[in-house]
């Protein structure tokens, strides 16, 4: 003989105020109040790598590229899940092309000795995306000056392209980013660099890189 316990049905948007808000189909209904990101950035675990204002010139793939890099060094306990890529145009001509995410793995905890996986990195402190917020950040941003034993191999395409342009050629705004929902994640003794697949000209962007931390 087959039994069915059935509880009672309780549903906010039915009148119960002491009850999960729940659809048609009983699914749990959310409200995202002050936005997606809102909870992680006031617990302190959302941060933001920038670089310089005058901007960076992006390229292929090299030893020597001077990539872009975050890293998440062996040991810090946290995956880094990017949220958000974004490019602003300062100056400079471009060259058609696109970008991609290019790896570079086993990195241990720091940078060199000779022979490790990232030679060199000139580190820039990340800030906390709640302004005046305390940094407790794991993650290493290198938006500019790295080397590797190895280039960074190719990891996943980014959904951006460049245009064949010259700083005198008058266009519309636009809008150069990514966004990310838990698909793109750094585990520990891994780093991930910004490249382009063919080379560009002079062109010069600020890239900014948001990303939460989470404990392993």
């Amino acid at each position: 003989m087959n039994l069915e316990l059935k509880l009672p049905f309780r549903n906010a948007s039915k009148g119960d105020p002491t009850a999960p808000r729940l659809g048609d189909s009983k699914q749990l209904l959310v409200d995202g109040l002050h936005g997606e990101l809102y909870q992680s950035t006031r617990n302190g675990r959302v941060f933001v790598g920038a670089s310089l204002t005058a901007g960076i010139a992006l390229i292929v793939s090299a030893t020597t590229g001077n990539h872009p890099t975050l890293w998440n060094p062996y040991g810090s306990g946290r995956v880094l899940n990017i949220r958000k890529l974004r490019l602003a145009y300062v100056s400079g001509n471009n060259a058609p092309g696109s970008l991609a995410w290019n790896i570079t793995e086993n990195t241990g905890a720091d940078i060199g000795p000779t022979g490790a996986a990232i030679l060199t990195a000139t580190k820039v402190a990340v800030v906390n995306a709640m302004a005046g917020g305390p940094v407790d950040s794991k993650a290493y941003w290198s938006p500019a000056i790295n080397t590797y034993t190895a280039a960074p191999v190719y990891y996943r395409p980014i959904g951006i392209s460049l245009f064949t342009g010259v700083s005198a050629t008058a266009v519309a705004p636009f809008t150069l980013g990514e966004d990310y929902d838990g698909d793109l994640l750094i585990k520990p003794g891994t780093a991930l660099s910004l490249v382009t697949v063919q080379a560009t000209t002079t062109a010069l962007f600020r890239v900014t890189v948001v990303f939460e931390e989470v404990d392993e």
